[in-house]
């Protein structure tokens, strides 16, 4: 059900990512919509949206990766929510390795990761938009382009903020908060990958 705690969370977490849901977990959780079924949601509708879109990553790959990137069109499509899963386990473990000394415990990691990916996603949702609109080549380009930038922004601001309470110096949190965003993306292609091949 989408209610005014719905929206207050799409609000923080375009405004204060990190010190929201760091709030949030330090009890201040009545304003906030349930991190899994806002999740879930905007998974559901970034999907709704995407599948109306006319193209498909395999409509800008060389014949060398249109295997792969249909293969992964294929999974994605067929498995968005394991993807995300996925992605968000994959997340947790990284972050809850490389921020051990905020004593933030592995389900909290989870819980943080999931807004975090909530936002990632609603990040994105503008590009498919896009797609539907524009049904060239380049916009889909654009958007395989641009949105990881987008995404891994949103994601170094959203650690940023949220372990910048927990006692890291300044650099150690900038590269911690890399160091973060580095190791998942690849394991998570990694292991995606593997599934596909």
């Amino acid at each position: 059900m989408i209610n005014k705690r719905f929206f207050f969370s799409l609000k923080e977490l375009m405004t204060r990512p990190g010190h929201s849901i760091r709030d949030f977990l330090e009890g201040k959780r009545i304003n906030h919509y349930n991190a899994f079924g806002l999740l879930l949601l905007l998974i559901a509708a970034s999907y709704f949206i995407g599948e109306y879109s006319p193209l498909k990553l395999t409509d800008i790959m060389d014949e060398n990766s249109q295997e792969f990137a249909a293969a992964m069109d294929q999974f994605t499509g067929e498995n968005p929510r394991l993807f995300f899963m996925l992605n968000l386990l994959i997340m947790a473990i990284t972050s809850f390795l490389l921020f051990k000394k905020s004593k933030i415990n592995f389900a909290e990691n989870i819980i943080l990761n999931t807004y975090n990916l909530a936002g990632q996603t609603l990040l994105t949702m503008p590009f498919l938009v896009l797609n539907i609109f524009y049904r060239n080549k380049f916009v889909l380009l654009l958007n395989i382009t641009v949105s990881p930038f987008i995404t891994i922004g949103y994601c170094f601001w959203f650690y940023h903020q949220f372990f910048s309470e927990y006692g890291y110096k300044k650099r150690s949190l900038i590269f911690r908060s890399i160091s973060s965003i580095i190791i998942s993306t690849m394991l998570t292609g990694i292991v995606l990958s593997s599934i596909l091949a």
